[in-house]
């Protein structure tokens, strides 16, 4: 085991400009963490409308078709074909990503999140574009990390804090000691963690936007820098705002210029020793940015999102310490909720009675509260203080070696998370149930219908302040109440809460210097891997296994290395048993070979919208013919369309046409992919 602070690399002197190049925040991973579970669940709902086309026995690819083809992969969703286990599974993948974003137990469930998705990703590899390959890559090195270390259930204080003198237990708890301490400082490098698994996510980072930039070699992109334009004229990808904005050749020249210089500085800003703060937040918002114009123009589902949620994992100390309170002391009145004169007047004092009052505080305080704060329990300043009243510390340290100690010295220091508890005298004016006195918290914001107002205190005080205005509505003003009433019954007895998810003990984060090689060997193979794309060579056959079976397989090569020269739409052309014409591919709506406005809108969702778009490869006969089959099905079966409504047979015509710039004519090209008969 070895100290999580500076993992494989604890027993060497690692120079400060290293530290702050290759590692990462204890904060952004926690920021990463929950934003790629939020990604994970949300990407898990958009296929849950899908369950019985892409992944059932009657999936428009069929599971036989999908084992003969990754003979080296292995999928759950192979096992059961139904909709139910297809379903239940989708469940298994969304609660791993939900106790990932909570951080329990967060190193098993990292490991489940890559399997379930790499799983899914197996069953049908037609829906999958870039996106999907990033999340799975960045979803794969998260194992490597202590993502857990803050704003989690793992880095919790523990329920007890055992003291050998009094045989007590103490617990009070403020915003440095718990979980989610945004104090800690990292101009001496202790709020990073460096490991091979911090240099190996960055490598990926850098192998996803490098590569993608100089593989896309065409004059089109190093020359005439006309690819963005070409690519806002792909008829199956554009939207609305990208097909008006194709027409301005000079801005979109402009733009080709800066995506392909900004793909090749984007992972050198994150590593710069100098200015590394300001330079790898410029790096982070360049990505937000960048992918949000992608996502404006070209239809891309998740993959507008995927990049930027990812690139938090590098936002520097310097962004949580100089520029976050920068913004929040310059927003404007009203807005930053009276923050400064909170914490000039005292941290918000909440007290708790019982252990479970205590614990759904300490939780919420982590995830929600970012000014100072104190947490103590009313039970135990009762029993302390028939104690002798003895003034009691003890300390909470992330360096994985937890002692507890009524003499020990806390010095305070933030980066250590130290805890000092001093338990004094039972005072007559302290509350004697769940209380917030949180300074500057408004009487006007506070129900009088409601026999506790703490809540309110306590949601005025956390980040959650902008739902204030909704407390006014009934509804909510009712729910407020019964959680109101619920937290002031709450108690020790058995429980979920208290028997399973809070920590009874300190979880120690360790790293392992057997996981430190296997990171070095996967990147190493990775780079590999990635270097056979570039250069143009073949991956050796003794190796070649070790990418499918994993799921590390990747080419970066969008629009590379040119874009769309061709644009297109379908018509698929339909007669039913009635000898009457029908439009298989919009149902209900007239055949018309004309040209559609925004082809891409008439797509039900982007992951259709990928599949489609491998239609015209010739080389992928047996796609259209389980596409027709899937077809026949859906239209016949189920009794949507009786008698002579029956699909007799149907043809999936291809309109392209070349792209031009200029307004030269273009003729178009019709191809008839593929003729099914269904009855």
């Amino acid at each position: 085991n070895m100290d999580i602070k500076h993992g494989f690399l604890s027993h060497i002197k690692v120079p400060l400009g290293v530290r702050h190049s290759f590692g990462l925040d204890y904060r952004s991973m926690a920021l990463y963490r929950i934003g790629i579970s939020l990604l994970i669940m949300v990407d898990l709902w958009l296929r849950s409308y899908w369950i019985h086309d892409h992944y059932s026995n009657l999936a428009v690819w069929p599971m036989e078709s999908s084992i003969a083809m990754n003979r080296y992969s292995f999928s759950f969703h192979y096992i059961n074909g139904s909709y139910g286990f297809q379903a239940f599974l989708m469940i298994v993948a969304a609660c791993s990503a939900f106790f990932t974003l909570i951080g329990w137990r967060w190193r098993l469930f990292a490991f489940v999140n890559w399997l379930m998705m790499c799983s899914i990703q197996t069953r049908n590899p037609w829906l999958l574009d870039g996106g999907d390959n990033f999340i799975r890559m960045f979803t794969f090195w998260s194992m490597f990390l202590p993502l857990a270390n803050r704003y989690s259930i793992d880095s919790l204080p523990p329920r007890y804090y055992p003291s050998s003198k009094s045989g007590r237990s103490s617990r009070v708890v403020t915003n440095a000691t718990n979980g989610g301490n945004h104090h800690m400082k990292g101009g001496d490098g202790s709020s990073y963690h460096l490991s091979m698994g911090t240099f190996a996510i960055w490598m990926q980072f850098a192998i996803i936007y490098i590569f993608t930039a100089y593989l896309k070699t065409g004059t089109e992109w190093t020359v005439d820098l006309t690819a963005t334009q070409y690519a806002l004229k792909a008829d199956q990808i554009v939207t609305r705002f990208g097909r008006a904005l194709s027409d301005y050749s000079l801005l979109l020249k402009f733009l080709t210029y800066i995506v392909l210089k900004y793909e090749k500085l984007a992972p050198i800003l994150i590593i710069v020793p100098f200015l590394n703060g300001p330079l790898r937040t410029l790096s982070v918002l360049g990505i937000w940015a960048m992918h949000f114009g992608f996502g404006a123009c070209i239809r891309l589902g998740m993959f507008v999102y995927i990049p930027g949620v990812c690139s938090l994992i590098f936002l520097p100390s310097w962004f949580w310490e100089t520029a976050l309170p920068f913004i929040h002391s310059h927003m404007p009145a009203g807005m930053n909720n009276k923050a400064g004169r909170a914490s000039a007047a005292g941290p918000v004092m909440i007290y708790t009675r019982g252990e479970r009052q205590w614990m759904v505080t300490v939780i919420f305080c982590m995830f929600f509260m970012w000014k100072d704060y104190e947490i103590i329990d009313l039970d135990d300043i009762g029993s302390s203080s028939n104690n002798n009243n003895k003034e009691r510390r003890v300390d909470h340290h992330d360096d994985n070696n937890d002692t507890y100690d009524d003499d020990d010295d806390v010095s305070g220091s933030p980066s250590s998370s130290s805890i000092s508890l001093n338990i004094r005298n039972n005072n007559n004016d302290r509350p004697k149930d769940f209380s917030v006195f949180s300074p500057g918290c408004p009487r006007h914001l506070r129900d009088p219908n409601v026999s506790n107002n703490h809540i309110y205190s306590l949601m005025h005080a956390s980040c959650l302040w902008f739902l204030l205005p909704l407390l006014r509505l009934r509804y909510i003003r009712a729910t407020i109440s019964f959680l109101s009433s619920m937290i002031h019954k709450l108690d020790s007895n058995y429980n979920i809460l208290s028997q399973y998810l809070y920590p009874k003990t300190p979880r120690k984060f360790t790293t392992y210097l057997s996981l430190e090689f296997v990171a070095l060997a996967f990147i190493s193979y990775i780079l590999y891997w990635n270097c056979g794309n570039l250069f143009k060579y073949p991956i050796n056959p003794d190796v070649y296994w070790i990418a499918p079976t994993f799921k590390l397989e990747q080419t970066w090569g969008m629009f590379a290395p040119r874009p769309p020269m061709v644009g297109g739409w379908f018509v698929v052309h339909g007669v039913n048993v009635g000898g009457r014409q029908v439009n298989v591919f919009q149902e209900g709506q007239p055949i018309t070979l004309d040209r559609p406005d925004v082809f891409s809108e008439m797509m039900p969702a982007q992951r259709w919208s990928q599949f489609l778009q491998c239609l015209p490869d010739s080389r992928l006969s047996d796609l259209r013919l389980h596409y027709g089959r899937y077809l026949c099905r859906e239209w016949n079966f189920w009794g949507r369309h009786p008698g002579e409504e029956q699909l007799k047979s149907f043809k999936i015509i291809f309109f392209s046409r070349e792209t031009r710039l200029d307004d030269t004519p273009v003729q178009t090209q019709t191809t008839v992919l593929w003729e099914h008969q269904c009855l």
